[in-house]
């Protein structure tokens, strides 16, 4: 998924603090003025942008239609590491924070916000191999979570509070919360603990290892191990049942990231190529790690590694080479093979036709969720053994092999399916956009049990096969968390049997916590006719009488769907300025398979926006929301969503867009980092075909210079190493020299020591909150709701 800048270096960041500091406030004191005036809307005044050089620099593509096409980018030096760059971008962060805090009212939706926020986060538990309880926890404004344990076997009670001892703390080892957890593995006897830690929000990280019984509490007394392992990114952690290492995923070294515990990674645009699958053995250097495959031919292709859950025997090779719900998947028997580059490679499926996922095994039985000739996914069984027998003989095809266990089911897309409880399928649908959660035998596939079927919103389940229970982790619009417990009995009578328990439930304060939300679906048509669902949230003092102002949150693309959320941000700016949400679930997503994904991908593409716009239309016609006083959202691909709807869409229907890091140059993306996987999505801009329906859709290049555009805010971060910042730098270049006179504010924020979004701190995420509805309250001119006060609720 996009989560999805022109490199700036450790010097270039001070530079820029630098200049924000001693900039003078000449570009906006009539912005102040104004705002001191009256506080329910803003008064701007245009043609005050901090300059940008446009340069002559020429970019030459090939359409299938015209031939060659030169395209002026008069921006590229935005792409550069460069001082020019860096003061335009602190001109632009000094102009963007000078309007932003002539609001007087955002100090106090920060406050409310933070109050909000204020509440005890917790994870599902899980018992590991050390007869001990794992989970995180955060007591409510801590930077990062922290993952506790229990004392001993007993899980502790649902009582409030951490409930156990520290056994990670991520928060010792920054001041500012800058440094994350990105993905972590437990070795098979408990023993060892192999995790990756972020900076600053980098999707490379680094990977140690520590005993178990050397719990993180305090950095000055760190008692990992020193094996340290670099430029790791996109990668699992797959420990061999010995539990003598694991295998991880890394990229060749780069010199530019420096020393492990600097903060360069994450700023560079070089594409990300020649990934290498390596096995790791604990107590060893990197540099003696053993590399199992590469493909410099393939210079995409990543790898991603897993251990056969029950046996230990196999390894299991998923392949991909974008991120399209395609890949390859190849099997090595460890119990016959020395780990190692010459690994004999089963090879269940070998070309890019469909998505295979295993999710577990039976000796040479495995059980896999595709979407083989199945859009809403189905499981079947694979007889490998018979598979491999053929291939020894001649060509064999993983389908002459395969039996479907559980058939596709038309009506609903199967999201997820693991195997719990020794023989129990646990499933997750997708109906309508609603999550269900069955469960059915193994062996037969036959259901025998729905559960938490009063539930409307999101379910996950969690668990290990060989333990007679599993956990259920519950969200909504209005459910902050509920983790819930299954215990398995025996089966009677056909009928799964079992114990339902609510383990610990969610209680939030604030705004957030009061209640009286409302949630609702709808059903629209889009503009070519396709009807699209749409969930619908107000608090029930708000009326419909089509003068509400809205939030719109969308994403469409990747096949990622957008269930029902808990945002305490987002209901916190509902209850103060008497905002309504909407989440159009439209086309590009996987609410409803891949037909419904692959509708809104390359030359379909424009099917998103559409959908999107339509949204807004529909909330407009049935007075749900007012014009004009829609703000629409989205981040990654949804931040490419709402810039491209602000061009395509009909004038005043939006009273405000905030992107967050969108992709937001069609032509270029393909060019930085991981953009080149996206092309699954987007198409090929090099490609001459795909170049002619890109070109007409790309935000950067097609900003109307004949239209009043809606008050724009862009949001990027300066270590987004997934959507590079050049994406928003060039679009707000843009949007400020062709719309220099348009009535409304075009602006640019900048986020430093953070990235795409996974890791960021509490702390950041609620300011970056404050400042996005609090700009979309200043500039549709919303007033606070005042006698609104936050009340403690379960």
């Amino acid at each position: 998924m996009l989560l999805p800048i022109a490199r700036l270096s450790r010097g270039s960041l001070l530079r820029s603090h630098t200049r924000l500091s001693i900039l003078r406030p000449s570009h906006y004191p009539s912005i102040i003025c104004s705002l001191r005036r009256s506080m329910a809307s803003t008064v701007w005044t245009p043609n005050r942008y901090p300059s940008a050089r446009r340069s002559d620099h020429i970019d030459t593509y090939h359409s299938e239609a015209k031939g060659e096409v030169k395209i002026h980018d008069p921006y590229n030096w935005l792409e550069k590491d460069a001082e020019e760059k860096d003061a335009w971008v602190a001109a632009q962060e000094a102009f963007t924070r000078g309007f932003l805090d002539a609001n007087l009212d955002r100090t106090r939706l920060e406050e409310e916000i933070r109050t909000s926020t204020d509440y005890e986060k917790f994870g599902p538990p899980v018992l590991r191999d050390d007869g001990r309880w794992y989970w995180s926890y955060n007591s409510g404004l801590q930077a990062q979570s922290v993952y506790y344990r229990s004392r001993d076997g007993t899980l502790p009670n649902s009582v409030y509070g951490s409930g156990g001892e520290v056994f990670f703390d991520p928060n010792v080892l920054s001041k500012d919360g800058s440094v994350s957890l990105s993905t972590a593995a437990y070795s098979r006897d408990g023993k060892w603990f192999a995790y990756a830690l972020s900076r600053s929000g980098s999707d490379f990280t680094n990977v140690y290892v520590r005993s178990t019984e050397h719990p993180l509490t305090d950095a000055n007394n760190d008692l990992r191990l020193a094996d340290e392992l670099r430029f790791v990114k996109f990668s699992s952690i797959a420990w061999t049942h010995d539990n003598q290492g694991f295998f991880y995923q890394r990229f060749p070294d780069r010199t530019s990231h420096g020393p492990a515990d600097s903060d360069n990674a994450g700023t560079e645009t070089d594409g990300d190529r020649d990934a290498e699958l390596f096995y790791h053995r604990v107590g060893t250097k990197q540099s003696r790690d053993i590399s199992v495959i590469k493909n410099p031919e393939q210079p995409q292709w990543l790898w991603g590694a897993g251990i056969s859950e029950v046996d230990g025997r196999w390894l299991e090779l998923s392949v991909s080479r974008d991120t399209s719900r395609k890949n390859l998947l190849w099997l090595a028997d460890l119990e016959k093979d020395t780990i190692g580059p010459n690994l004999s490679w089963i090879k269940l499926v070998d070309g890019f036709d469909a998505e295979y996922s295993i999710i577990g095994n039976d000796g040479y039985t495995f059980y896999l969720h595709t979407n083989v000739d199945a859009p809403q996914y189905k499981v079947i069984t694979v007889d490998v053994e018979a598979f491999i027998k053929a291939s020894k003989a001649g060509s064999a095809h993983i389908k002459d092999f395969s039996k479907d266990l559980i058939p596709e089911d038309k009506d609903a897309h199967l999201e997820d399916a693991s195997i719990l409880g020794q023989d129990r399928l646990v499933l997750v649908y997708k109906r309508n956009v609603k999550d269900e959660l069955y469960i059915h035998d193994l062996k037969t596939g036959q259901q025998l049990k729905r559960l938490a079927s009063d539930h409307v919103g999101s379910l996950a389940a969690y668990g290990r096969r060989k333990q007679p229970f599993f956990f259920v982790w519950l969200t909504g619009f209005d459910t902050p968390g509920v983790a819930a417990r299954y215990d398995f009995t025996k089966p009677s009578g056909g009928k799964a049997d079992g114990k339902w328990s609510v383990w610990r439930e969610t209680k939030v304060s604030g705004l957030a916590g009061e209640g009286g939300f409302l949630s609702e679906q709808v059903w629209y048509k889009s503009k070519d006719g396709t009807k699209v669902p749409m969930f619908v949230v107000r608090h029930k003092d708000t009326p419909l009488d089509g003068t509400a102002p809205a939030i719109q949150y969308g994403y469409g693309g990747f096949s990622i769907s957008i269930g029902p959320f808990f945002s305490p941000s987002i209901l916190t700016a509902m209850r103060t300025y008497g905002f309504v949400l909407a989440v159009p679930n439209i086309r590009g997503g996987g609410e409803f398979g891949e037909e419904w994904h692959l509708a809104g991908t390359r030359e379909r593409k424009v099917n998103c926006f559409d959908d999107f716009i339509a949204a807004s239309e529909w909330l407009v016609e049935n007075n749900y929301a007012a014009k004009g006083k829609i703000a629409i959202n989205g981040g990654s691909n949804g931040g490419l969503l709402v810039a491209a709807s602000v061009n395509r869409g009909p004038e005043g229907l939006f009273g405000a867009a905030i992107a967050e890091v969108g992709v937001h140059d069609l032509l270029k993306f393909a060019d930085f980092t991981i953009g080149r996987a996206w092309t699954s999505d987007y198409g090929n801009p090099h490609d001459p075909h795909d170049f002619d329906f890109i070109y007409p859709i790309s935000p950067v290049h097609n900003v109307p210079a004949n239209k009043t555009l809606p008050p724009m805010l862009l949001l990027t971060a300066d270590h987004d190493d997934r959507v590079v910042p050049l994406h928003s730098f060039k679009l707000a270049a843009t949007l400020q020299h062709v719309a220099a006179s348009n009535p409304h504010p075009l602006l640019l924020r900048l986020e430093l020591k953070a990235g795409h979004g996974a890791g960021k701190s509490t702390e950041l995420k609620i300011k970056e909150a404050a400042d996005k509805w609090s700009f979309a309250a200043q500039t549709i001119g919303l007033k606070w709701k005042e006698n609104v006060t936050g009340k403690t609720r379960m």
